[in-house]
C-alpha cells in the first residue's frame, strides 16, 4: 500500500498513481504527462494495491476514480460516512468501477480515565490545528477549533476509542458494521506505551 499526503496537488497525484499502478500491476509504464515522463519495464508485477491519502472531498473523489483504496487520517467517522464514502462511491460509479475500500484511521487509548485520555489526545491532535488542510477537514466535519487554536474535547472524544479491551473490541466491530471497510489502528499511549502496544496487538490478534 502506498499512502500519499493530500498536500500533493490532485493533478500531480493522479499522474503519480497512474504510473505506480501501471508499474505494479502491468509491469510496464509508458507515461508522458504534465508532471512525469516515465518509460520503463519491470521484471515482475507484484500487484500491490495503490491507496491514496484522503482528507478533503476532492481527494475522496479522486480515490474513487483511480485508486485501490482511500486511506484516511484523523478523520471523524461521521465525516467519513457522510462525506468521504458517498464521494468515493459516486466518483467510482461515474467511471464505471466498483468503489475501492475505505480504510479508516482510528485512535485507541486503553484507559477508562477520561481526563488522561483527553490530555493524551490533545497532545497528539493539537498539532494538526497548525496544518490548514487538517483544520479545514475538522471544520467540514463540524468541529471548530477553540479560541486558543486547539481541537475541542468533543473531537478528541470522537476520534479516540477508549476503555478496556472488551469495550475497544466492541467498538471496532461497530465501526466495521457502519460501512467502513478496514481500520488502521494507532495507539494513544497513556502510561506505558510498550505494554499498551502489546495489549492492543493482542486484542487485534484475537478479533
Amino acid at each position: 500500500m502506498y499512502g500519499l499526503q493530500q498536500r500533493t496537488p490532485l493533478a500531480h497525484l493522479r499522474e503519480y498513481v497512474e504510473i505506480l499502478h501501471a508499474a505494479l500491476w502491468e509491469g510496464k509504464v509508458n507515461h508522458h504527462g504534465d508532471f512525469y515522463n516515465v518509460a520503463a519495464t519491470l521484471p515482475r508485477t507484484p500487484q500491490i494495491p495503490v491507496l491514496i491519502s484522503t482528507l478533503g472531498e476532492k481527494a475522496f473523489q479522486l480515490a474513487g476514480r483511480i485508486a485501490d483504496g482511500a486511506l484516511s487520517w484523523v478523520c471523524p467517522v461521521p465525516y467519513l460516512l457522510h462525506t468521504g464514502i458517498p464521494a468515493l462511491r459516486t466518483s467510482a460509479a461515474a467511471v464505471g468501477r466498483s468503489a475501492p475500500p475505505m480504510v479508516a484511521h482510528v485512535l485507541v487509548a486503553l484507559s477508562e480515565d477520561r481526563n488522561s485520555r483527553l490530555s493524551a489526545g490533545h497532545q497528539l491532535l493539537d498539532y494538526y490545528t497548525k496544518v490548514p488542510f487538517y483544520a479545514n477537514m475538522f471544520s467540514s466535519a463540524g468541529f471548530q477549533l477553540t479560541s486558543d487554536q486547539t481541537v475541542p474535547d468533543a473531537l478528541v472524544d470522537n476520534l479516540v476509542i477508549s476503555g478496556n479491551e472488551d469495550i475497544v473490541a466492541a467498538r471496532f466491530t461497530e465501526l466495521l458494521a457502519t460501512g467502513l471497510d478496514e481500520l488502521m489502528v494507532s495507539l494513544v499511549p497513556i502510561k506505558d506505551a510498550v505494554n499498551e502496544t502489546r495489549q492492543l496487538m493482542h486484542l487485534i490478534g484475537q478479533l
